[in-house]
C-alpha cells in the first residue's frame, strides 16, 4: 500500500503543484491580483464549459443504465452524508450558520479537481467518466444543498424565502455548466463529422482549462483568513475527505461498475470542497468564516488523504 501511495502521489502531483504555484504567483503579483478575478471568470464562463461540452459530446455509449448507476452513486453518498451532516450539527448544538457550512464541506465536491486527477491518471477516458459524473451532480448538489440553506438560514437583504426558491431554479438555468452539459448531450446525438469544427474548437479550450483552473484555485487560498473552530472543521473534514470515498467505493462496486469507473466515482468523493461554497455561505446567510476554513484545511488535508484513499481502494 505505501508504494502504490507513493505511486499515485506520484502522478497526480502535477495537479497540487499547479495548485500552489497559482498561490505563489498570487502572492508575488505576478501576473497582476486584478488578472486572477478576470480569470475566474474565463473559467467560468468558457473554458470549463467547453471542455464539459467536449467530452459528453464525445459520448455515443450513454445508456440509461449507465446513467443510472452513476446516479445511483451520487445520490446514495449524498443522501448518507446529509444527513449526518445535519444530524451531527444539531445534536452539538450548532446554528443553522454553522452546520450549514459544515454540511456544504461534507458533500459538495471541487469537480475541478476531480476532474484534474482522472485526465492526470485515465486521459481522455477519465474525462469522459468524469463528465458524466458532473453531469448528474452539479444540478443535485445545488437543488439540494441551496434548497436546505434557503429553507434554515435566514438570507442577508433577502425578505421572503419564496424568492430564494426561485432564485434556485433560475441560477440553474443560467449555470453555463449544466447549459453545456445539455448542449454535449445534443450533440452526442449527432454525427461526429458533421460537428467537427465544433469540436476540434471546444477541444482546444478545453485543453486549456484544466491547467488554468488550477492556477486560480491555488491563487484564491488565502491562509491569512483562516480561523480556525477544530470541531465543526473536523466533522466536516472527516465526512467528506474519509465517509464519502468510502462510501462511494462500496456503492460503485456492489453495483458492478468497472474498476475504472469506480476510481473516478472515489476520486469525485474523495476530492476537497467547492471553493464557491464561500460564496455561497455569504449569500444565503451561513457562517462565512467557518466555511473558509473548511475549504483551506480541505484543499491542505487533500494533498494527502486523496492518494491514501485511492492507494488503499486499488
Amino acid at each position: 500500500m505505501l508504494s502504490n501511495f507513493f505511486q499515485i502521489f506520484l502522478l497526480i502531483s502535477p495537479v497540487f503543484i499547479l495548485i500552489i504555484l497559482g498561490n505563489i504567483l498570487r502572492r508575488v503579483g505576478v501576473p497582476d491580483v486584478s488578472f486572477w478575478d478576470v480569470n475566474d471568470k474565463l473559467v467560468y464562463w468558457v473554458l470549463i464549459p467547453a471542455l464539459l461540452f467536449h467530452h459528453i459530446s464525445e459520448i455515443k455509449n450513454l445508456s440509461s443504465s449507465m446513467f443510472y448507476s452513476y446516479s445511483v452513486v451520487i445520490l446514495s453518498g449524498l443522501f448518507i452524508i446529509t444527513i449526518v451532516a445535519i444530524l451531527m450539527g444539531r445534536l452539538l448544538g450548532y446554528s443553522p450558520e454553522s452546520w450549514s457550512s459544515i454540511l456544504q464541506g461534507a458533500v459538495r465536491h471541487n469537480a475541478f479537481i476531480a476532474l484534474a486527477i482522472a485526465g492526470s491518471l485515465f486521459g481522455d477516458q477519465g474525462l469522459e467518466i468524469g463528465a458524466m459524473f458532473m453531469l448528474i451532480y452539479v444540478p443535485t448538489i445545488n437543488i439540494v444543498v441551496i434548497s436546505i440553506m434557503v429553507t434554515n438560514l435566514k438570507q442577508p437583504g433577502q425578505a421572503k424565502s419564496s424568492k430564494g426558491i426561485a432564485n434556485i431554479f433560475i441560477e440553474l438555468i443560467k449555470n453555463p455548466f449544466i447549459l453545456s452539459m445539455i448542449a454535449g448531450l445534443m450533440a452526442s446525438l449527432i454525427e461526429p463529422d458533421k460537428l467537427i469544427i465544433i469540436n476540434e474548437t471546444s477541444g482546444l479550450l478545453g485543453a486549456a482549462a484544466l491547467p488554468i483552473m488550477l492556477l486560480t484555485i491555488g491563487a484564491k487560498i488565502k491562509v491569512r483568513d483562516l480561523a480556525l473552530k477544530i470541531t465543526p472543521i473536523i466533522i466536516s473534514n472527516s465526512l467528506k475527505l474519509l465517509a464519502f470515498p468510502v462510501i462511494a467505493y462500496f456503492v460503485a462496486t456492489y453495483i458492478g461498475l468497472s474498476q475504472l469507473e469506480v476510481i473516478v466515482a472515489v476520486i469525485f468523493a474523495s476530492v476537497p470542497t467547492a471553493a464557491s461554497s464561500h460564496a455561497l455561505a455569504k449569500q444565503f446567510g451561513g457562517d462565512e468564516q467557518l466555511m473558509t476554513s473548511i475549504v483551506t484545511t480541505q484543499i491542505a488535508l487533500s494533498f494527502i488523504t486523496i492518494p491514501l484513499i485511492l492507494a488503499f481502494f486499488t
